[in-house]
């Protein structure tokens, strides 16, 4: 049976953790200086390894290696008797939490700690949060807590000051892309560079996202990852199908617009993917024009770059964003894709 691929590459130590440097080398410090805090709360985008974390961190803490964690000590061989996942979108009630209570009183079955992974933490009831809170004031000795969730403005305040918190961050393009490259060499798979970049900007800065994506462009073809395949597996649109698009606007052609618009949404794009991908696709020609820095775009892009004025990229970036707005509040997106496509092609009065 074919094992996911995130599954395969997930982060076995501090090192592997992609993107968070910031709060790895302070874990990796308290592990190795013994002052790791009794509760932990991990917060960020999903896809940004805040579990991943979470489970090096439980057995980095418990294990007698000069490496921590290295795999090879007793408990690390045994480490999955004292770390207690719980994923609070389905065990959410006051029910589970005195579970959890009622079972810290025993001591760990073969390590120093017994770690508590609850995973969006955010889900949790008010009398489970209230049961939690009575928990994290006098814990044992022996036990951590590691809250990890997406939503952190949805978790009180009294559970969040009694917590040590780290905000995980989207992870870069680059630093996806130079991943995907590891993995794909691992596997002896070739691959385009170009197919790496539409698959790390699909994921927007989780690596989860990419490692997903990147298995379903495998599955479509063994021989290789090509630009073509993932850009149709991904529905991402292309450098030509973004600049044509934007061309036609600023050509003040919205006929010719509104039939490229009917065209994507024919090939199955949604409206959101759309919009997204236009923000980023502007952002970029706005970075690209203020820095010069085009390395690894197309000769369209590069061109186009040249082109477009920035005035344009600002009015179109705001329309975007409210159009993007207005879609939320409407049941059917295309209409206001179609409002948002003859505004831009209007002249400026």
């Amino acid at each position: 049976m074919h094992q996911a691929l995130y599954r395969v590459y997930r982060p076995k130590t501090f090192d592997d953790i992609v993107g968070q440097e910031h709060i790895t080398s302070v874990l990796k410090n308290q592990v190795a200086e013994d002052t790791v805090n009794h509760a932990y709360l991990f917060c960020g985008p999903r896809g940004t390894g805040k579990t991943s974390t979470a489970k090096v961190l439980a057995r980095a803490v418990n294990c007698t290696g000069e490496i921590k964690p290295c795999y090879q000590c007793k408990s690390c061989e045994q480490s999955s008797l004292d770390i207690i996942e719980m994923d609070a979108a389905s065990n959410n009630s006051v029910d589970n939490i005195r579970d959890i209570r009622d079972n810290i009183v025993f001591m760990p079955s073969v390590s120093r700690y017994k770690v508590y992974i609850i995973d969006e933490v955010h889900m949790l009831t008010k009398e489970a949060f209230n049961a939690l809170l009575k928990t994290l004031e006098e814990p044992p000795k022996n036990v951590i807590f590691i809250l990890a969730t997406t939503e952190p403005h949805k978790i009180p305040a009294t559970i969040i000051s009694r917590t040590q918190r780290f905000d995980f961050r989207r992870i870069t393009n680059d630093e996806i892309i130079q991943r995907l490259r590891y993995i794909l060499e691992q596997e002896e798979i070739a691959y385009e560079e170009e197919a790496l970049s539409v698959i790390a900007r699909c994921a927007n800065g989780g690596m989860r996202d990419a490692l997903s994506l990147l298995d379903q462009v495998i599955s479509f073809s063994d021989d290789k990852v090509s630009f073509e395949q993932a850009i149709q597996v991904s529905g991402s649109l292309t450098d030509d199908l973004m600049i044509e698009f934007v061309r036609l606007l600023t050509q003040q052609q919205a006929q010719a617009a509104l039939l490229q618009l009917q065209d994507l949404l024919l090939l199955g794009k949604e409206a959101s993917r759309l919009i997204e991908e236009w923000l980023e696709f502007s952002r970029d020609l706005l970075v690209a024009k203020q820095t010069g820095d085009m390395i690894g775009r197309s000769e369209a892009f590069v061109a186009f770059a040249k082109e477009v004025e920035e005035a344009f990229l600002y009015r179109f970036m705001d329309a975007l964003n409210q159009t993007q707005q207005e879609m939320r509040f409407t049941t059917k997106p295309t209409i206001s894709l179609e409002v948002f496509t003859i505004k831009m092609a209007q002249p400026v009065g």
